[in-house]
């Protein structure tokens, strides 16, 4: 398993990936600051993963926004985009996340990327 932020990886890994889209852990403080995303080329779309999906904690519409503006120092906000850190389910054993829980934070992406983007 690897944990980290993504500072020594950021220039080889996002500029020589042939991929449109980079899916990036952000939901925790292991993945460090978002100074690496400047290393990401014009054509390429930056997903940010701000939304656990490990606890149950319920992250509000006004803390993602700041995190996203914050991103966006480094990415221009056309090239930014919002979405859980990882699926509901990561393990077999599964995460104590209920399904309540997992509505909210999916309603909580949806309201979060209406207010960025619309």
């Amino acid at each position: 398993m690897v944990e980290g932020g993504y500072d020594l990886i950021a220039k080889p890994i996002f500029r020589g990936i042939r991929a449109q889209r980079l899916l990036l852990e952000y939901d925790d403080q292991r993945s460090g600051s978002f100074e690496p995303l400047q290393a990401i080329p014009d054509d390429k779309i930056a997903v940010l993963g701000l939304v656990t999906t490990k606890t149950p904690r319920r992250e509000t519409p006004e803390a993602l926004t700041a995190r996203i503006k914050e991103a966006s120092q480094f990415v221009p906000l056309e090239r930014l985009a919002l979405s859980p850190q990882c699926g509901f389910s990561t393990s077999v054993l599964g995460n104590r996340i209920t399904a309540a829980d997992q509505k909210h934070k999916l309603s909580v992406v949806v309201e979060t990327a209406r207010r960025v983007w619309d």
